[in-house]
C-alpha cells in the first residue's frame, strides 16, 4: 500500500491547492467516501485492494483541479492518471492500463465492465447515497446501490 499512499498524497495535495474553498472540499469529501466505499467492495468482491483505492482517487480528478466538464471528466482523469503513474515508474504498464480503464469508463453505469470498473463505478454510486441518503435512485444506479449494498452484507 506504499505506492497507493504515495498516489494519495499526490491527489490531496493538487486538491489541497484548488483556490474555490467548497470545490476543495467537494472533492476532498467526495474522493474520500468513493475510497472507503470502494475498500470495502474491493474487500467483499476479493478485489486487488490498492489498485481500487487508487482508482477512487483519480476517477474526478480532472472534474475538480482541471474544471473540465462533466462529460468529459472520465476520460480526463484517466489521461491524467496515465501519465502521472507512468512517471512514477512504481506500476507495471498491465496495471497502469487497468487502473485508467476503470476510471475512463466509470462514469457509464449503465454498461458492463472489469470486477475494476464495476467496483469504481458501485464506489461512486455508492459514495453519492452516503453523501446524500434522500438523493433517490433510479434505473441501473438504484441496481448498482442495491447490489453493492447486498455485497456488504
Amino acid at each position: 500500500m506504499e505506492r497507493y499512499q504515495r498516489i494519495k498524497d499526490h491527489v490531496y495535495g493538487k486538491f489541497n491547492a484548488i483556490y474555490n474553498e467548497i470545490l476543495r472540499a467537494n472533492a476532498m469529501t467526495h474522493t474520500n467516501a468513493v475510497d472507503n466505499c470502494i475498500t470495502l467492495l474491493a474487500i467483499s468482491r476479493n478485489l486487488n485492494l490498492e489498485l481500487c483505492k487508487i482508482c477512487a482517487l483519480f476517477h474526478d480528478f480532472s472534474q475538480y483541479t482541471q474544471n473540465c466538464p462533466h462529460s468529459e471528466h472520465a476520460r480526463m482523469s484517466a489521461i491524467y492518471a496515465h501519465n502521472f503513474l507512468s512517471e512514477t515508474n512504481l506500476f507495471k504498464i498491465s496495471e497502469i492500463d487497468e487502473i485508467c480503464y476503470a476510471i475512463s469508463q466509470h462514469s457509464k453505469k449503465g454498461q458492463y465492465d472489469s470486477p475494476l470498473c464495476e467496483a469504481l463505478k458501485d464506489a461512486d454510486v455508492l459514495a453519492h447515497f452516503l453523501e446524500d441518503p434522500t438523493k433517490q435512485f433510479e434505473g441501473i444506479k438504484r441496481e448498482r446501490l442495491l447490489n453493492a449494498c447486498a455485497d456488504l452484507s
